[in-house]
């Protein structure tokens, strides 16, 4: 999977860290839960995420935070329900309770298997915490205490009332690589079956286009076409060509017309909505569409004609698009490029089975999107650079490693033209009905906090930060460049951001720095890519006609809030498995001792991060001796002391490992050694 820069929102939680332990909330009573309001409150609906604890009503509207949900009134939702609430507490972070669901997200309920006790009946708990569903019928099964299990809810949870429900299926023990993985996809109900009507479908079109498929369209055949991705990607939906030009370049993304075979309405279009996304899990993947597709028809493999949508654009040598247009076309790839591949080739270096035209091609691309990165840091945009964290697993599933994925310059490269083209669709589209990827200005409140936070690291903050000016944090983001505090600056950065989400209006995109941005380059595995495409072949067809406009607009509002509420479901369900792989790998190095680096500090302890494996995890409170207190991001106090030493984000640590606990995928240290003498300020 390639790594796309916010693409990916980022959740802003306090469990969002693996071992993290959340603050304990405030919580209305249960009396005042009950007690109607004396003056009418603002009421909200939106799906609800819930935490152990506590939840989030996800706001659907942008610029609007999400609704913090504690208390009683959360025992009547279940996770990914659709729920009305009432805001009690307006401001920074908004509270409230639920009112009554709305519809439910699932039928079935995953968690442990507790058998009877006494004359009572078996209970399932379930994985987020929720209350207990009492199982009132074993369906003939036999699950042992402790088993992993499935429950289908005959009766919902109601005011003083549990949800009870049928055992449907055990998934196994806790330690079985297999039933992990189904239990993560049950429980965030990702299905990793197609249905047979889908399946059908998607086996109708054949292993291959006939040459009748692309009739009219632009042929790419003459042109060296290729793809550049990770060496365990299995699909490839993007390709790239350039040719220099006395004046610039011309520079081609194709991109994987799904659109020709996913047609609105049939099974494979209703099958791709409601999975809205692909779901990426440490070596395994969770399809949007089924292989016949997105391995083959729609997969951009060499050496074989496919169908595909192309947005070409020229530019001059200043990196500016001074001209573009978009085709429903075919080509051939040339080439399957790896990353590693590229690099060689981007540093002078001989590669295999790589012809002259092709590798100019590549050497010119390369100048390219040198010129383009420089273009967008100027009019203010954002580089993070994180490594990503892919986990190595053995033949049974079961973890052996976790490794960090660095970027190069042949992933910068691919994601230049990406984004190039992604803003390039969306300017054109402006005058009609179309689907954004919108990323708002970040709120001064948030910026506020940032300011705190680093200057407690000893960064210096620059003039216009607390506007939350875009070369105020370019300037951030340069100072820490190369130093070890530098991935704990960008992800404190990144976390004070509001999260992009896609709209039917377009309201740009701060990060990038770009007046109107939307997601056209991965159609295989995001339905709002597909969505695009359409409405780019309707307008090419002459087809977006105002009756068309207007059936359009009626139904992006809806589609969009979908594909966003779906976006954090797997976004959640490949952190957590990430963090329960990174646990179930960390089983077997209990009582080791690591150099780490301090990653965050919170009222509840400090995060670290060993430098030897790529893992996170907790120094808790109890873990810190009496005369240490922790820096926080708010230069407050731990235990009330002024004496001893201070932590700060960044120093390096030695820590021992004192638990690994795969059911709350939760990794615990403890110092070894406290670092002696007063610490210098940065």
């Amino acid at each position: 999977m390639k790594h796309r820069r916010f693409h990916r929102s980022k959740q802003n939680t306090p469990t969002s860290r693996p071992g993290a332990r959340a603050p304990r909330p405030t919580a209305p009573t249960a009396k005042a839960a009950s007690r109607p309001a004396a003056v009418a409150a603002p009421v909200v609906e939106g799906v609800l995420q819930r935490k152990p604890r506590f939840g989030f009503v996800l706001s659907e509207t942008p610029g609007r935070p999400d609704l913090f949900v504690a208390g009683p009134s959360l025992n009547l939702a279940m996770n990914g329900d659709r729920v009305r609430a009432r805001v009690t507490r307006a401001g920074g972070r908004p509270e409230g309770e639920i009112l009554l669901v709305l519809e439910r997200a699932h039928s079935t309920v995953v968690g442990t298997y507790q058998p009877a006790r006494g004359a009572g009946r078996p209970l399932l708990r379930p994985e987020d915490n929720g209350a207990p569903v009492e199982v009132t019928d074993l369906n003939g099964l036999a699950p042992a205490a402790d088993d992993l299990c499935v429950v289908k809810i005959t009766r919902w949870p109601a005011a003083g009332t549990a949800p009870a429900g049928t055992l449907l299926e055990i998934l196994g023990r806790r330690d079985d690589p297999a039933a992990d993985l189904k239990f993560l996809l049950r429980k965030h109900g990702i299905a990793d079956v197609f249905p047979s009507e889908v399946e059908r479908e998607a086996a109708s079109f054949g292993d291959d286009v006939p040459p009748d498929a692309w009739a009219g369209r632009r042929s790419f055949f003459d042109v060296p076409v290729f793809t550049i991705d990770g060496a365990d990607a299995k699909d490839f939906d993007d390709a790239v060509s350039l040719e220099k030009r006395p004046q610039g370049w011309r520079l081609g993304v194709h991109i994987a017309d799904v659109s020709h075979y996913v047609r609105e309405g049939r099974p494979l279009d209703e099958e791709a909505r409601r999975r809205s996304t692909s779901v990426y899990l440490s070596g395994a993947v969770v399809p949007m569409l089924p292989f016949p597709l997105s391995d083959n028809l729609c997969s951009l493999r060499p050496h074989v004609p496919r169908l595909t949508l192309t947005c070409l654009m020229d530019l001059d040598e200043q990196g500016r698009v001074v001209h573009h247009e978009l085709h429903e076309s075919v080509i051939r790839s040339a080439r399957r490029f790896t990353y590693e591949e590229i690099e060689t080739l981007l540093q002078g270096q001989a590669a295999i089975d790589v012809s002259g035209p092709v590798r100019g091609a590549v050497l010119e691309m390369g100048r390219l999107a040198r010129t383009l990165r420089e273009r967008r840091a100027a009019r203010g945009s954002l580089d993070f650079d994180f490594p990503e964290p892919y986990i190595v697993v053995d033949d049974r599933g079961w973890p052996v490693d976790a490794r960090r994925r660095e970027r190069g310059e042949s992933h910068r490269l691919i994601e230049e033209f990406m984004l190039l083209a992604n803003e390039t669709v969306a300017q054109s589209m402006s005058s009609a009905p179309f689907l954004y990827r919108v990323h708002e200005k970040p709120d001064p409140a948030k910026m506020e906090a940032l300011e705190k936070t680093l200057r407690a690291v000893g960064v210096v903050v620059p003039t216009g930060l607390h506007d939350g000016k875009p070369d105020a944090l370019q300037k951030v983001l340069a100072m820490v460049k190369g130093k070890p505090v530098e991935p704990v600056v960008n992800m404190m950065i990144l976390r004070s951001l509001k999260q992009a989400v896609y709209a039917p209006k377009n309201a740009g995109h701060f990060g990038l720095a770009s007046r109107a941005y939307t997601h056209f380059t991965s159609p295989i595995r995001r339905y709002p890519d597909l969505l695009v495409h359409r409405l780019v072949k309707e307008r090419l067809g002459g087809d977006l006609n105002p009756g068309r406009q207007e059936v359009w607009k009626a139904r992006l509002g809806a589609w969009t809030a979908d594909a966003s509420a779906r976006e954090r479901v797997a976004v959640e369900a490949e952190r957590e498995f990430l963090d329960l792989k990174r646990a179930q790998l960390m089983t077997r190095r209990v009582g080791e001792t690591f150099d780490a680096v301090i990653t965050g500090v919170t009222s509840f302890g400090m995060f670290v991060q060993p430098t030897e494996v790529f893992v996170e995890g907790l120094v808790p409170v109890a873990g810190l001796a009496d005369d240490y207190y922790i820096y926080d991001e708010l230069r407050s106090q731990l235990r009330g002391r002024r004496t001893g030493q201070t932590y700060r984000l960044g120093q390096k640590v030695r820590v021992r490992l004192a638990a690994a606990n795969t059911e709350k995928r939760q990794l615990d240290f403890a110092l070894e050694t406290p670092p002696r003498g007063p610490l210098k300020k940065r």
